[in-house]
């Protein structure tokens, strides 16, 4: 930086010596000007390298974010297996977080979902937008439940719980590691290469996971 304004410096001096004597000198006044055209455009062109550089490395960031949840959530998963001897009330009282608000999640079929009709977000925004709220992206169990919801909710893309970030071409749930209980493709869809899958006219859909859409939550932190 200190060496960008020096040489702003040093051109600010020359105009000046140049323009003090313009009438001896027009040739070097244009070559001046010339010089500063240039020299603003590389600087210019150098900062847009850097700015984008800088989004390249957030994404990376997110995603690496995303593969460490997905793990911890199987890790979870297996931890709830172990506790498969307690009962099936305190395991419902587990997996029910304390910081969801009722007036929000509504029952629908035998679980309770958040259905957002205002906010875009990404994929990534969804997810933590869905953990904000005390639950976590939806994740849904069979077509009944995916029609109950969809029944409820307005025109519109759904973000929802599968991708295929964590491996290439294998569509899980980032809540449990494992393939989702539940497909409902639009026909040749899942042919596409992109990631994250949302829900369009009660069909699925994969799509970049930058692109931002309406979301669906579920109450349940793990399942």
């Amino acid at each position: 930086m200190c060496k960008y304004y020096f040489v702003v410096v040093i051109l600010a001096w020359a105009s000046r010596e140049v323009l003090a004597n313009k009438t001896a000198n027009p040739l070097l006044i244009d070559q001046l000007a010339i010089n500063q055209q240039q020299w603003f455009t590389y600087n210019a062109v150098k900062e847009s390298e850097i700015q984008q550089k800088i989004v390249r490395i957030e994404r990376s960031i997110e995603e690496r974010l995303m593969a460490m949840q997905s793990k911890l959530a199987y890790e979870l998963h297996e931890l709830q297996t172990i506790m498969g001897n307690q009962s099936v009330e305190t395991l419902e009282k587990l997996r029910i977080s304390h910081r969801i608000n009722p007036a929000l999640f509504q029952k629908i079929g035998t679980r309770r979902f958040y259905i957002e009709k205002e906010n875009k977000q990404n994929w990534f925004g969804a997810s933590n937008a869905c953990r904000r709220l005390g639950g976590h992206i939806a994740t849904i169990q069979d077509e009944q439940e995916f029609n109950e919801i969809f029944s409820r909710a307005p025109a519109g893309v759904f973000w929802i719980d599968i991708s295929a970030m964590f491996k290439n071409g294998h569509f899980a749930s980032s809540l449990t590691g494992r393939p989702p209980p539940f497909f409902k493709w639009k026909k040749e869809e899942r042919a596409n290469k992109y990631d994250c899958v949302n829900v369009y006219n009660k069909k699925m859909y994969n799509e970049q996971c930058f692109n931002t859409h309406l979301f669906i939550c579920q109450a349940e932190q793990w399942d």
